[in-house]
């Protein structure tokens, strides 16, 4: 088959791959993220051979891989640590580039981010005194905190008893109690950023090592 008609057919797969990572709708006429999508499918095509498993599982990692680049680059925002998060400044630290959609986006979920929590007596400083320091601690609790954002049950008590719901999570996931307790900050306070879809913050968050 022509590639050119390949990448025709694979169109639903690119929209939806790109809509699911940037958690909105794409316009294939002039959305920039699309256009970076459809390049990057291009590329997996190329890059592609039989070692790298199912073709659609790579050229998602590969649309995914290249749409996280563009992101961060055109939010021309460097962190060091949460601590930068905090009202002080908001310490959203432009780097001498004309501020564009992608850092506004970023600047309003910080702001929304940052008043959702306060439903739970969160603030960025505590949040970044209880973020865990260990790299698999911190993987490891995003994904909870993912799992109880996905579960309509356990999102519905965190926003109702305004806590993490340590023993329900602990029975449903297997998960032990101790470990819940030592994240139980961080992880409440990912399961509402996941459940909120605030894309810009998921991507840096899943990156600050």
């Amino acid at each position: 088959m022509d590639r050119n008609d390949f990448i025709e057919q694979s169109m639903p797969f690119i929209i939806k791959t790109t809509s699911s990572f940037l958690g909105r709708y794409v316009c294939t006429d002039n959305d920039e993220e699309f256009s970076i999508a459809l390049i990057a499918f291009n590329e997996a095509i190329e890059k592609y051979n039989e070692d790298r498993g199912n073709f659609w599982a790579f050229a998602k990692l590969v649309i995914e891989s290249r749409l996280k680049n563009n992101l961060r680059k055109n939010a021309r925002i460097a962190y060091s640590s949460l601590e930068e998060l905090t009202e002080g400044g908001m310490q959203i630290k432009d780097v001498g580039v004309t501020v564009d959609k992608t850092t506004s986006d970023l600047r309003d979920e910080i702001l929304a981010f940052k008043k959702e929590l306060e439903q739970f007596d969160i603030t960025f400083e505590i949040l970044a005194e209880k973020s865990p320091k260990h790299k698999d601690t911190r993987d490891r609790a995003i994904r909870i905190g993912y799992r109880v954002s996905d579960d309509g049950v356990l999102i519905e008590k965190v926003y109702e008893k305004k806590r993490l719901p340590i023993r329900d999570i602990s029975r449903k996931f297997e998960i032990t109690e101790k470990i819940l307790k030592r994240s139980k900050v961080f992880i409440l306070s990912t399961s509402v950023l996941f459940f909120k879809k605030y894309t810009n913050l998921i991507v840096w968050i899943k990156g600050v090592k």
